[in-house]
């Protein structure tokens, strides 16, 4: 019975693999994305030696950075409609949190006078 139980597991967790890719491909913003990507590949390669000459290794950081930023961005804003997604850095979470302890700290300080 294991080996059926396998067999199952196994087509059903390709069934499934093949439809998100299914989806993902058929996304009109991830085409849109990789279509982007492409073109800016096709530049950066058709000048690159220039590139290699004008701009630092560290600046050539940065702007990858950026342009990763902005694939993420635009992912999270087509997740459902943005209605349920934000992209925070993770220092503003723990600044919220930092705060959140203090204003708990102060209470129980308070409540216990």
């Amino acid at each position: 019975m294991s080996n059926i139980q396998d067999a199952i597991e196994q087509e059903i967790s390709e069934q499934i693999d093949s439809r998100i890719d299914d989806a993902i491909y058929e996304n009109t913003d991830v085409q849109q994305l990789k279509s982007d990507i492409e073109d800016l590949e096709a530049k950066v390669n058709d000048h690159e030696e220039r590139f290699k000459e004008i701009i630092s290794d560290t600046i050539q950081e940065d702007l990858v950075n950026q342009v990763m930023y902005k694939i993420t961005d635009t992912l999270v804003d087509s997740l459902y409609g943005n209605q349920e997604y934000q992209l925070v850095k993770k220092s503003y979470l723990v600044n919220l949190k930092t705060e959140l302890d203090m204003i708990k700290k102060q209470q129980e300080e308070g409540g216990q006078q």
